[in-house]
């Protein structure tokens, strides 16, 4: 692909949009908001396919111990899970799933760097390939069922763009998050492959879209059965201060790994009493981006260079690499004034 053409398919155009998503969606809270607002949002994008990614919680488990992720570590479980919570999304809002959710991949992609074969990858192919119009592929897990999709048949990245939330901003020393730590081999293969990419980083991009217990229970909750539902989950992740101490440590020894000088022996001399609750709705940056651009600024850079051990490498050549796009921020209040006026009504 010459970069004109690259250029042209990294810029969003206005007019409706075709969109399939691949979500992790029992993971968390919000994968749910990022398939609730996609749906509602008709006069902007047409859903054709929402695929079920794997997930599983070993890597935060084997990084920083379990802080505050629980049981699941079979990615095929995770990914069953997730299939039923996608369908249970369009129930909610009275959609018909059948015909529209697929399961994914049951695993990661191997040391060979072999696809993952799922219905979702197959989907994908056959729907892109098909098709003279772009469409939009919305990753919001691990990348495992769209970097398959991409390695078995190549010519896929003509077809397609790809809108991918994961890992951490370049000038931190590393990628490592959720999404990206799941599945390496399948992160490098977007960076590598020449797809159209717009990425959108973790901390201090995504991270900023955080919603909070107040906001929830008065702007969504009884406004609507999906608002209502994603209330409940959302505020069944506030338990206690424990909880929260437990996931500041988690984010400072995962996600800010490399950004503190300082041990967690020397912050827990200092007491931490109280806790004014929100949750990171992290997954509909994507959704944002594509929305409406303004809503998350972005350049375009020469592709990073993911190391196997999920760090950046800094390489004097990557001046010659394609070009993706790249999120640096994210407006959040217009970004949530959005979603809630698409979901606080049946």
């Amino acid at each position: 692909m010459d970069e004109t053409t690259r250029r042209q398919k990294l810029t969003i155009p206005e007019g409706r949009l075709r969109i399939v998503i691949d979500s992790d969606a029992k993971n968390e809270v919000d994968d749910q908001f990022a398939i609730a607002w996609a749906l509602r949002s008709p006069e902007r994008f047409q859903i054709e396919a929402v695929y079920a990614a794997p997930f599983s919680h070993t890597v935060f488990r084997h990084n920083i111990g379990d802080y505050d992720f629980l049981v699941q570590e079979d990615p095929k479980e995770g990914m069953e899970q997730s299939y039923e919570e996608i369908r249970k999304i369009y129930q909610l809002l009275g959609e018909n799933p059948d015909g529209k959710v697929f399961r994914g991949a049951t695993g990661y992609i191997d040391e060979d760097r072999n696809p993952v074969q799922s219905d979702a990858v197959h989907d994908l192919i056959e729907r892109g390939m098909n098709s003279e119009e772009t469409l939009y592929v919305v990753s919001i897990g691990a990348c495992t069922n769209v970097a398959s999709a991409l390695i078995q048949e190549p010519k896929l990245a003509e077809h397609i763009v790809v809108v991918w939330l994961g890992g951490q901003p370049l000038y931190f020393d590393h990628g490592y998050e959720f999404n990206m730590g799941q599945d390496i081999r399948g992160a490098q293969h977007l960076f590598n492959c020449g797809v159209p990419l717009v990425w959108i980083p973790c901390m201090n991009v995504a991270s900023l879209l955080s919603f909070s217990d107040d906001e929830a229970k008065s702007k969504l909750n009884g406004k609507s059965r999906i608002g209502t539902y994603l209330t409940d989950i959302v505020l069944d992740q506030f338990s206690n201060l424990d909880k929260a101490l437990s996931r500041g440590k988690m984010h400072r020894t995962l996600q800010l790994r490399g950004r503190e000088d300082q041990s967690e022996e020397y912050f827990a001399r200092f007491e931490s009493k109280y806790v004014a609750w929100s949750r990171t709705i992290w997954d509909i940056s994507t959704i944002a981006f594509l929305k409406n651009p303004g809503w998350v600024q972005s350049t375009r850079v020469p592709s990073p260079i993911l190391g196997d051990d999920c760090r950046w490498v800094k390489d004097r050549e990557m001046t010659s690499r394609h070009e993706i796009r790249v999120a640096n921020y994210c407006q959040r209040d217009l970004i949530f004034g959005d979603l809630v006026a698409c979901l606080n009504h049946d």
